[in-house]
């Protein structure tokens, strides 16, 4: 997975805070940004396949910000933050182009799930067809699924094993496995195309 990530949040602690997990997990994050002015203009210079973005910024509203860099890159996607949860707020962000709306009440955990979610429905589009939709050619075992599902929830091998009541060490052989049976090399690689797939589902996620 090559996807490259751009930053935008005014309070320094949280970004700091945001870009750790986020780099943890796999994820190339290229560009920080505090200002939304900022934002629209690293958008044009860096061409990041995705930007996190806080809808309350000091010099202009995240929507705006959303709507401007849209409307140059349609091809960005755009994950929103913020403090209110009201309709009103995730319709202005559909309509501006963004594809998703994270709470800021949220964990990292779910904010990573839905970056996840936003990078596997918007692969580059598959040849539509009438047939049904073909199973993968490999097979997860149920412990691997379950590893899995916790993996997409952003759990480490430690807090998988005791949920599972198994070592940390055989959650990591598990993955392993898992990553040679779906031909990827990171944890973030294996959910997103889990979730592709639908093998596992989105969690706490909305796409719109």
């Amino acid at each position: 997975m090559n996807e490259r990530l751009l930053l935008v949040e005014d309070h320094v602690m949280v970004r700091q805070s945001i870009r750790n997990f986020i780099e943890d997990a796999g994820l190339q994050v290229i560009g920080e940004a505090g200002t939304g002015a900022d934002a629209v203009r690293m958008a044009g210079e860096l061409a990041p396949d995705l930007i996190i973005m806080d809808i309350h910024l000091p010099d202009m509203n995240g929507i705006e910000a959303v709507r401007r860099i849209h409307r140059q890159r349609p091809d960005i996607r755009i994950i929103a933050l913020t403090a209110y949860n009201e309709k009103a707020y995730r319709q202005a962000l559909h309509d501006a182009g963004g594809q998703a709306f994270v709470l800021k009440t949220a964990e990292l955990a779910e904010l990573l799930t839905v970056i996840l979610s936003v990078i596997a429905l918007d692969a580059p589009p598959r040849t539509r067809s009438s047939k049904p939709k073909a199973e993968p050619d490999f097979r997860l075992s149920e412990r691997e699924l379950s590893i899995l599902r916790c993996t997409a929830r952003g759990w480490t091998n430690k807090q998988i094993g005791n949920y599972l009541d198994i070592s940390d060490r055989t959650v990591q052989v598990h993955l392993q496995a898992v990553y040679g049976k779906m031909d990827v090399s990171s944890r973030t690689e294996a959910v997103s195309r889990a979730i592709a797939l639908g093998m596992i589902p989105i969690i706490n996620g909305e796409s719109s």
